[in-house]
């Protein structure tokens, strides 16, 4: 096992790090969104669960719903007003399906790792925001079927490339694939597997993916993937990666705003 590898493994308990707040005197509140939000719920019928769904839209004036860009974001709880904020700074219009973990990230977000517990659950989650999700929120909501984003952060980023690579030879439930510090540490040869699978079946990969991290910890599993992934030189991929100084959390809104701005000018 060389160097970089024995770092991350030594370092992989801390690579999930938590989002959690401070108190104290600080910054005044941001300003309200400038678009609308409303919850739906979609169950999820073969996992036994509800999923809690924020929908942001844009205000009237950017255009009929039917021509924006869908982005789902995992963790929503955590994570809607970070998405929704660097649209409207960057005066980039997109709808946004922020879907609440139900508490279940852990199960569906990752394989049995070595940072939390459970796991494997990916393929039964992708197959509902495929088959389940998707569906209602379009029905609902709109958005331009051409343009679905996968936005996810730690290891909700895992899960982003785990659905960029689960159909080899198929259609992909997103066009483009958001991944931010994704906890990648916590089960890389798993996730190396996954960019064997998909090679083993096909050459070709048509979407786009903005894969970044932060140099507090995650570098060393996002990059020797990101490597690997550049290296087998699948038709069709177009990729993006990033990296910043900041806490796991605390590169967020930058990279999303990045990641807006990349797939706008493509």
């Amino acid at each position: 096992m060389d160097a970089r590898r024995r770092s991350w493994l030594l370092a992989a308990p801390a690579l999930l790090l938590g989002c959690g707040g401070g108190g104290g005197d600080g910054p005044a509140p941001p300003a309200p969104l400038q678009g609308t939000v409303q919850t739906i719920v979609v169950p999820a019928r073969a996992l036994g669960a509800d999923y809690a769904v924020r929908l942001y839209t844009p205000p009237a004036a950017t255009g009929p719903r039917a021509a924006l860009p869908l982005w789902v974001v995992l963790d929503g709880e955590n994570w809607l007003e970070a998405v929704a904020r660097a649209s409207e700074a960057a005066g980039t219009p997109v709808l946004v399906a922020a879907v609440n973990s139900a508490s279940r990230r852990d199960l569906d977000y990752v394989p049995p790792n070595v940072c939390t517990a459970g796991g494997g659950g990916q393929a039964a989650y992708l197959a509902f925001l495929r088959g389940e999700l998707l569906p209602a929120v379009q029905a609902q909501f709109g958005g331009h079927t051409g343009r679905r984003v996968l936005w996810g952060h730690s290891h909700g980023g895992g899960f982003v490339l785990h659905a960029l690579l689960a159909d080899p030879g198929g259609s992909p439930a997103f066009d483009d694939h958001v991944a931010c510090d994704a906890s990648l540490g916590c089960y890389f040869d798993a996730a190396v597997g996954w960019q064997a699978a998909y090679a083993a079946v096909a050459q070709r990969l048509p979407a786009r993916l903005h894969l970044s991290h932060t140099s507090a910890g995650n570098v060393l599993s996002n990059l020797p993937w990101g490597d690997a992934l550049a290296a087998r030189g699948f038709e069709g991929l177009v990729m993006r990666r990033q990296g910043y100084t900041g806490s796991h959390g605390g590169i967020v809104p930058q990279a999303v705003a990045d990641a807006m701005a990349w797939l706008a000018g493509g």
